[in-house]
């Protein structure tokens, strides 16, 4: 696609208004003819900023592959978990030696 918009002069009339009802080629030929034009990382920031505003309303493969594009990784939060062990002692004061009564030999 960049090679195909880097043959088209810059005043082309097509990027004048987006159309609907169109290709996805035709959308991502108006979105590299943006981007192309922007000039600073600022400006990329608000435009970026801008075009996640629906984000949230991607299926959620859309999502993760705008995730995998962009290099985000899930952030790993460690999490101690504590386990008490219970440990009960008997007293032997209340045991009494038992005599074996079943063993006859």
């Amino acid at each position: 696609m960049d090679l195909i918009l880097d043959m088209m002069p810059d005043e082309n009339v097509i990027f004048d208004t987006i159309e609907s009802g169109k290709n996805n080629e035709y959308y991502q030929g108006h979105a590299e003819h943006i981007l192309r034009n922007i000039d600073n990382v600022d400006h990329y920031f608000h435009f970026v900023n801008t075009i996640l505003k629906n984000y949230h309303t991607l299926t959620d493969e859309q999502q993760t592959t705008i995730r995998d594009r962009m290099g985000l990784k899930p952030e790993l939060v460690e999490k101690v978990v504590y386990k008490e062990k219970v440990v009960y002692k008997k007293d032997k004061k209340d045991k009494k030696a038992k005599l074996n009564q079943w063993d006859d030999y």
